[in-house]
């Protein structure tokens, strides 16, 4: 998220979304009776004896709206803001109307706040941190992906036509120039790393080095393909390049709660309902939620509430991509588990166990 013309005493700042994460941060940041002005589209319908009713003219219109409700679609990577029309740079907008508008990764949007405090500053100035592009590949397939913050994006799969008994016969150079061309293109400001069974991985990765670009290869690694780039997060030797990454910290987290659970340990707590409890008397420690709480849980603003009173009292809250393992499991207790500084209750997490 590029953050500009910060000013904390006027309550106002503008915001460009670079990517799903930053939507996540910014469902917590807009609250309603914030003023969000931006860019859109709004339908505008024909009038007349022969007109169609499904049909209209789509308009580019600057709308400054009154929120009242904010919604976010993790699986369409939107984030749905609703309210009421204040100003509007077309007259077919009706000042006194609502409007919904969607916020994706590539809007600007003008924020006015009613109040602003240390979690909003916090939430909207995050520590960049490393980019990872990985191929996991063969002589068959490959498959290349981003790992960046928790997240793991996967931007292609590539099948080299090469398959049966006489695979190895075959002329392989054009599908790993094109599984090169793809991680050049991708790969400006990111650590390169190819894994894989046999020597392909060194053949693209010297291509790439010809590039200009640096290349780490993984040795003993067998996966390819998309599987392949999901398995390689957990494989050791990438957790020891990629060490001060979100996602090797999220995989610690979520194994070290998994192992308090199983061993009984009080210093846990897992649900919605325990994990606020524990929050609010300041208990927790670090908290992780995956990336589909919002669409699992019953009162999307009480998860809201909860994260931002777990950073206001000094923990870090983690979101986990439920396409890997660890968001998975994080899925499996509810979508949200944290560990604790100390003992919360009798057993820890969940009343029904005491």
């Amino acid at each position: 998220m590029i953050v500009k013309g910060l000013d904390r005493k006027k309550k106002r700042c503008i915001l460009i979304i670079e990517s799903s994460d930053d939507l996540w941060r910014l469902r917590r940041f807009i609250r309603t009776g914030d003023i969000i002005t931006t860019r859109t589209s709004r339908v505008i319908k024909e009038r007349g004896e022969f007109s169609r009713p499904d049909k209209g003219e789509r308009i580019r219109v600057t709308i400054k709206l009154y929120v009242e409700q904010v919604f976010l679609d993790n699986t369409l990577e939107r984030l749905r803001v609703r309210g009421k029309v204040l100003e509007a740079s077309d007259e077919s907008v009706g000042k006194s109307g609502y409007h919904t508008f969607s916020i994706t990764p590539g809007s600007t949007i003008y924020v006015e706040k009613e109040e602003w405090n240390d979690t909003d500053t916090k939430l909207i100035h995050v520590k960049e941190e490393s980019k990872y592009l990985m191929i996991a590949l063969d002589r068959r397939e490959a498959g290349i992906g981003i790992l960046r913050g928790g997240h793991l994006f996967l931007i292609a799969t590539i099948d080299s036509g090469a398959s049966g008994k006489a695979f190895g016969e075959v002329d392989i150079s054009s599908y790993i120039a094109k599984v090169a061309e793809i991680t050049i293109k991708h790969s400006e400001n990111m650590r390169i790393v190819v894994a894989g069974p046999g020597n392909t991985k060194s053949i693209l990765a010297n291509i790439i080095r010809k590039s200009g670009k640096d290349v780490e290869v993984v040795e003993g690694f067998d996966l390819t393909g998309a599987d392949g780039v999901r398995g390689l997060i957990k494989f050791q030797a990438f957790k020891r390049i990629a060490s001060s990454s979100t996602a090797v910290k999220l995989q610690t987290l979520v194994e070290e709660a998994i192992n308090r659970i199983s061993n009984g340990d009080r210093r846990v707590a897992f649900s919605l309902e325990n994990v606020r409890e524990a929050a609010v008397l300041g208990a927790v420690d670090s908290c992780i939620v995956s990336d589909n709480v919002f669409r699992t849980a019953s009162d999307e603003q009480l998860v809201v509430e909860t994260l931002n009173i777990i950073e206001q009292k000094g923990a870090t809250v983690y979101v986990a991509d439920t396409s890997l393992e660890y968001g998975k499991q994080v899925s499996s207790f509810g979508g949200i588990i944290a560990l604790l500084r100390y003992p919360f209750r009798a057993y820890g997490f969940n009343r029904e166990m005491n």
